[in-house]
């Protein structure tokens, strides 16, 4: 027997709360009625509930977890009256975002500019069948590069005005794979305009993107969304790039939802052969693994995962099981540069990592330490920076270094 089907379904130094358990079962469009039947388990058992609420809010998947609890007894009513104005609160939200993302695409339309829609706005009324299960906190949007000029001069003309946070036009031209963050003129919404889903060390051929993006319709527009394999390399990718920190299990639901939505569609030898080509088997087989293990969604990516054994890195997976179902917050998060390191595939990458994390550009460390950007003092803040890293993270850095790779 393989020795993926002999690790158990979490690890077995975790102590996983009946909370996160719950959490865990609801973090799904739809459950089984053994998972039905577990959940109804837990239900009847002793629970903090306000924790339970707190993390399905940090988690991005409070409406799921109303569209799967609203039919079962035994559940606080306070609670599920929260729960149910987070659902209806999301589905009135995400009416509006539509409702803008129209009036964007309507403008790309006139100039004859290609756009694909990315992550949730792509995966709520189809993946998810329901926009209101899907919460989402801005909207993104890929863009040929050369098309870069005129989707600006577009949302300049729709009143959106650019959020720099602290970096300067030049600093994203250079060190980002989107444009800065475009606000609404109400200030309700953000909307990022990219030209590549990931920025270095690594690089992904985004043309092929194009060649294979198909076409779909949302927000009664007709617009182009990645192919199956490309959104599943990008919601893998994209956890990667928020150093698993953010909304992590609503990541790992998207990345579920989506195999199980497109099935046989999926082409892995495609997929295989993308990943390698781009360098990034580590993060994307890693999480992929933690998918399967938490959500076992699909025979044939557990068939899958069998011949990538050798990327997938349990030390990776456990760093994200930590930071997924770790009892305080506080003390057991783990940065996320940290697990970017880990998870990066060459030497080469891990340093480029290291490096920027540690000495990161001038206008960053400005904006961080609130020191004009001329000032010679910045120079002292780069010199002390490694030592105050290393003591505020030196506890995670042990213990991380302490996991072994056929740990889990």
């Amino acid at each position: 027997m393989n020795k993926l089907h002999k690790r158990p379904y979490l690890r077995a130094d975790m102590n996983i709360s009946n909370e996160n358990k719950l959490l865990l079962c609801c973090a799904r469009t739809r459950i089984s009625e053994d998972t039905l039947n577990e959940i109804k388990s837990i239900v009847s058992l002793p629970l903090n509930w306000e924790e339970v609420l707190m993390s399905a809010s940090r988690h991005g998947i409070a409406p799921l977890i109303y569209h799967n609890l609203k039919n079962i007894a035994g559940i606080p009513q306070q609670v599920m009256d929260q729960l149910k104005r987070e659902y209806y609160g999301n589905m009135a939200r995400n009416m509006y975002l539509y409702a803008e993302l129209r009036r964007i695409l309507y403008g790309f339309g006139e100039k004859g500019l290609d756009v694909i829609v990315l992550k949730g706005t792509a995966l709520a009324p189809s993946v998810y069948g329901d926009i209101a299960l899907r919460p989402m906190g801005d909207i993104d949007l890929l863009v040929r590069k050369e098309d870069l000029p005129y989707a600006e001069r577009i949302m300049s003309t729709l009143n959106y005005s650019t959020y720099m946070n602290g970096n300067s036009q030049e600093w994203y031209s250079h060190h980002h794979f989107h444009l800065p963050p475009y606000i609404a003129p109400d200030k309700s919404m953000v909307l990022e305009i990219h030209h590549n889903i990931i920025g270095r060390p690594f690089h992904i051929d985004i043309g092929k993107w194009w060649e294979r993006a198909r076409k779909w319709r949302i927000a009664n527009c007709d617009v182009l969304i990645p192919s199956a394999e490309d959104m599943v390399v990008h919601l893998c990718v994209h956890l990667f790039n928020h150093g698993y920190n953010k909304f992590l299990l609503r990541g790992l639901c998207d990345i579920s939802e989506t195999i199980r939505y497109y099935g046989d569609e999926l082409n892995w030898i495609r997929f295989q052969d993308e990943v390698s080509g781009y360098g990034i088997n580590k993060p994307v087989y890693s999480i992929l693994y933690l998918v399967n293990k938490l959500y076992r969604v699909d025979s044939k990516l557990s068939e899958f995962l069998k011949s990538t054994e050798s990327a997938i890195d349990s030390r990776v997976v456990s760093a994200i099981e930590r930071q997924i179902f770790a009892e305080d917050r506080v003390s057991s998060n783990l940065p996320g540069p940290l697990i970017r390191f880990l998870a990066a595939d060459k030497f080469v990458d891990k340093m480029r990592i290291l490096i920027a994390t540690i000495f990161p550009t001038r206008e960053v460390m400005s904006r961080w330490y609130s020191i004009p950007l001329s000032s010679k003092k910045l120079y002292l803040y780069y010199l002390a920076r490694p030592y105050r890293l290393f003591l505020k993270y030196r506890k995670s850095i042990l213990e991380t270094s302490s996991i072994k790779k056929d740990s889990i």
